[in-house]
């Protein structure tokens, strides 16, 4: 495969070919191909002559595969292949990669959305609610009273509470099953945040008067 790869899926492996196989390979092959960027691992088949080097980013494999194409290591008699290696067949590899791609999604929202909205999706307290509880007093706890609204809860209300509790984590691990790059529950809570947003309506133009229904013809003589 030529070009920036594949366009169905982000690759940042390269395979290299044609490797003069000798005595710290690996540490030669990474001194080389370090030079463009940060690499994430290297892998050598020494029977074989072969490397795969995988970048952190997608840019630098596609600036070290043009760089290194055709070029040599240590060995001047030696003229590498370079091209992008195919999808790892490995399921675990499969699963670390799409982990991967959910962990830069979800960064990425971190970054657009306010902080009291990721706190929000993430399920955390809101500053204001700790705040309400501890009524401005650093290291007050309200009591029990006051926080179940004058009544103090009885046992039975309390071993209710913790029986809920035990299944929520259950609960929570099921919603997080999915296909798709997010969970079932992220989904849900987007769509929440979505419907809390009033559209803002955008006034219309006035006409200018300058319209065509009282224009002549020669048919109205």
């Amino acid at each position: 495969m030529g070009g920036v790869g594949s366009f169905l899926r982000q690759n940042r492996t390269l395979y290299v070919g044609r490797i003069t196989v000798t005595e710290g390979i690996e540490e030669i092959v990474a001194r080389h191909f370090s030079e463009w960027g940060e690499v994430e691992k290297i892998r050598v088949l020494n029977n074989r002559g072969v490397a795969f080097v995988t970048y952190v980013n997608e840019a630098n494999a596609q600036f070290a595969k043009e760089a290194m194409a055709h070029q040599s290591l240590d060995n001047d008699k030696e003229v590498l292949n370079v091209r992008w290696a195919n999808e790892d067949p490995n399921p675990a590899a499969k699963v670390r990669e799409k982990r991967r791609l959910e962990e830069q999604a979800a960064e990425t929202i971190r970054k657009l959305l306010p902080k009291a909205m990721v706190d929000e999706l993430e399920g955390k307290p809101s500053s204001k609610r700790i705040k309400k509880n501890d009524f401005g007093l650093e290291g007050f706890e309200a009591p029990e009273s006051v926080r179940y609204g004058g009544e103090v809860p009885t046992v039975e209300e309390l071993e209710d509470d913790q029986e809920a509790e035990s299944t929520q984590p259950l609960a929570i691990e099921d919603s997080k099953l999915g296909t798709g790059l997010f969970s079932s529950d992220s989904l849900a809570r987007l769509q929440h945040v979505a419907k809390s947003i009033k559209p803002v309506a955008v006034p219309l133009p006035k006409s200018t008067g300058l319209g065509l229904a009282d224009y002549g013809s020669d048919d109205d003589e």
